[in-house]
């Protein structure tokens, strides 16, 4: 069996397994030089440990199988760990599990919505956006509640990959209303009382509840013209499938009645033609 190795740069330790040791080295040296997060003030550098899975089975290895399966990364703010798999894009994995961490060494306790929403939006994940464009929830209306974020984060794929995209939209509407400093009033806020409704009142004037209410209602309007376009499109299919059906039926009706004129008649003979 293999034994993991190490590497240092600054303040970052990799671990990683034989022939992973140039990713490793490039993916410490990009945590090491991380730079800012939004809202967050700078902070002195403390030692981080990365460890790198190349692959599933040893990602579920590390992790004791503690981690869904559809996870490519995981951040451990109590031990300053991020485990990492190599699938995908993992300096954008790296910056999300770094964002993690950044934003617990700033603030003691955040709702696992604010968490992930956050981690998305320091990571710059906006394509995650693009699957609210087909979410069935939007089309039908219905936004779901921040406790079902939080559920669905915790739940399979599908589901999970909405609740971030949710996430990730309730986080920018707080940041919105931060206006030119963004997030920054409200983490400092939480950072001296790690109570989320307390925190929202102190900044924005309002209780979680209404934030809730207000963040559902913008992004019902943000996303009003995907159910107005839902609504016509479900209105032409139907309107085209009538017509067609219509269609058929004729098409089957003067076959029926061409076949009943065609039965027994036979064209005269030109001397047998109608006298003048």
């Amino acid at each position: 069996m293999q034994a993991p190795q190490q590497v240092q740069v600054g303040n970052v330790s990799a671990v990683y397994w034989p022939g992973q040791e140039t990713v490793a080295a490039a993916l410490a040296e990009l945590a090491d030089g991380a730079g800012s997060w939004p809202g967050l003030p700078a902070a002195p550098q403390r030692p981080i440990r990365l460890i790198i899975a190349e692959n599933t089975r040893r990602f579920d290895s590390v992790a004791l199988r503690r981690l869904p399966p559809w996870g490519v990364g995981a951040a451990f703010p109590g031990s300053r760990t991020i485990l990492i798999r190599l699938d995908g894009d993992p300096r954008r994995v790296l910056r999300h599990e770094l964002a993690h961490l950044a934003l617990h060494d700033a603030v003691r306790r955040v709702p696992l919505w604010l968490d992930e929403g956050y981690a998305a939006r320091a990571a710059g994940e906006w394509d995650r956006l693009d699957g609210l464009l087909m979410n069935w929830r939007l089309l039908s209306g219905r936004v779901p509640m921040l406790d079902q974020v939080t559920a669905d984060l915790r739940g399979g794929r599908p589901e999970a990959e909405a609740a971030y995209a949710f996430a990730s939209t309730a986080v920018l509407y707080l940041e919105r209303l931060g206006g030119g400093r963004g997030l920054a009033p409200l983490l400092a806020n939480l950072a001296a009382e790690p109570d989320l409704d307390q925190a929202l009142r102190a900044t924005y004037g309002m209780t979680l509840a209404q934030f809730e209410t207000a963040w559902r209602g913008d992004l019902k309007g943000r996303y009003g013209w995907l159910l107005l376009f839902a609504s016509f499109t479900a209105l032409w299919v139907m309107v085209l499938s009538v017509v067609g059906l219509a269609w058929r039926y004729r098409r089957r009706r003067d076959r029926v009645r061409r076949e009943a004129l065609n039965e027994g008649w036979v064209i005269p003979p030109d001397s047998e033609g109608p006298s003048a």
